[in-house]
C-alpha cells in the first residue's frame, strides 16, 4: 500500500474539499467505515440538516476515499488508548489503530491523537 494514507473524518473531509486543508499528493485514501457516520454528522450541522445538500456533500466526500476498511476488529484498543474523556475523538483514534496496522501514516485534523508507530499528518 505504497503511497497510501489513512484518514479519519477530518482527513477525509479535507480530501473531499469540506474543509481547508491539504492531503498529501498522488496518496491513496482509507478509512474505516465509522468515518463515514462522523462525516455525515459533520455535514448535517453544517447545512443545517438540509438533506439534498448533505447527500450531495455526503457523496462527493465519500468518494475521495479509495478503500474502506470495518471498524469492529479496532473498537476495544481504540477504546482503551483513547480513554472515556475522548468519546468525540474516537474515530481518530480508531484510524490511527488502523494506521498503525497498517504501517502507515495517519491524516487528521485532531490533536488528540500521536503516534511513536507511524507519522500524524495535519492537514494546516
Amino acid at each position: 500500500m505504497a503511497g497510501s494514507v489513512v484518514c479519519d473524518a477530518g482527513g477525509v473531509l479535507v480530501a473531499g474539499g469540506a474543509l481547508a486543508g491539504t492531503v498529501p499528493p498522488g496518496a491513496e485514501l482509507l478509512a474505516l467505515d465509522f468515518t463515514a457516520l462522523t462525516v455525515g454528522r459533520f455535514l448535517a450541522l453544517r447545512f443545517d440538516g438540509n438533506p439534498s445538500r448533505v447527500r450531495a456533500e455526503l457523496g462527493l466526500t465519500l468518494s475521495a476515499v479509495g478503500e474502506w476498511f470495518p471498524v469492529r476488529t479496532l473498537v476495544a484498543d481504540a477504546l482503551e488508548r483513547a480513554g472515556a474523556g475522548s468519546v468525540d475523538a474516537l474515530d481518530s483514534w480508531c484510524a490511527l489503530a488502523l494506521a498503525e496496522q497498517l504501517d502507515l501514516p495517519l491524516l487528521t485534523a485532531s490533536d488528540e491523537v500521536s503516534s511513536d508507530r507511524v507519522d500524524v499528518l495535519r492537514p494546516w
